[in-house]
């Protein structure tokens, strides 16, 4: 660690608690965002996986976030002034069982590693961090993500600092699906995560950052993979789901989810496509 400034150091294997309750509210605002028919989870219901999100969110003060409606310095990921942007640029997630509505729910956090890297855009610096999520039974999900620091230089938002995606879908995919990024979705999806960052809600925010629209959440992409393979695999349990994010995705155009399952139905691989056919997300879901 030391080419690592010493308060990064300080940050390396602490960990940062938060505890909530699973209600029943955001679950069933969620299921009204996807329009998923049927009644929402109620009291003692299990969750989909990835919904744990929604729970155990930082609710931070205004003074607390700075211009782009992230945290200053939150208590996790500290600040890095010469490397202002962050950027989400994968996530593995194993779900050993699911949460239920009604249950306590703990969220113990830490940074396992910093790794500096030399990116097209200049100095990058990747956190890895892992979270871990338990109820009454102990624990039901690990999380492992991939957070890139970046310099301000060419803009906001783009998806080349994680690395270009290189697979693309295969052209007959079993599953397929059109998404329509509007608005709407792009502003409840963050409401319900409470997630301030104004790429995604404020239009003036990114004309003046030169982005050609608001910014599509690399979760919100990730949970519509998932509602998408519940729509063909309804009865199926996911055990692990993993994702890479590629380029950006704005609610200028629609795009595609596509889903191949493989031969013997114990994963699948998805896609996400943007309208000129570059992925813009890559995942692989596994089946337990």
């Amino acid at each position: 660690m030391a080419e690592f400034p010493s308060h990064l150091a300080a940050a390396l294997d602490r960990v940062v608690s938060a505890e909530d309750v699973v209600t029943a509210a955001p679950a069933a605002a969620l299921w009204a965002t996807f329009g998923r028919a049927g009644t929402p989870p109620g009291a003692g219901e299990a969750l989909p996986p990835l919904w744990h999100g929604l729970y155990c969110t930082a609710k931070l003060a205004p003074d607390r976030l700075a211009a782009d409606g992230l945290a200053k310095d939150e208590t996790l990921l500290p600040a890095v002034p010469e490397l202002p942007q962050r950027l989400f640029a994968g996530a593995r997630f194993t779900f050993h069982r699911p949460l239920r509505i009604g249950e306590a729910v703990r969220k113990d956090s830490r940074i396992a590693r910093f790794e500096a890297k030399e990116g097209r855009s200049g100095r990058l610096l990747f956190a890895h961090v892992e979270h871990r999520v338990s109820g009454p039974a102990g624990l039901c999900i690990v999380e492992e993500n991939d957070i890139v620091y970046r310099g301000a230089a060419g803009g906001t938002g783009g998806g080349a600092a994680a690395g270009t995606v290189a697979t693309t879908e295969p052209s007959e995919a079993a599953w397929r699906a059109t998404i329509d990024p509007d608005p709407v979705l792009l502003f409840r999806h963050s409401a319900v995560t409470f997630n301030s960052h104004r790429v995604h809600y404020d239009r003036r925010y990114v004309e003046q950052h030169g982005m050609p629209g608001l910014l599509v959440q690399g979760m919100l992409i990730a949970r519509l993979m998932l509602e998408l393979v519940n729509r063909e695999q309804p009865d199926a349990r996911v055990a692990r789901f993993s994702f890479r994010s590629g380029r950006p995705l704005y609610d200028t155009a629609p795009f595609t989810l596509a889903g191949q399952p493989a031969a013997d139905g114990g994963a699948a691989q998805l896609w996400a496509i943007d309208a000129k056919g570059g992925a813009a997300m890559t995942a692989e879901v596994g089946f337990g």
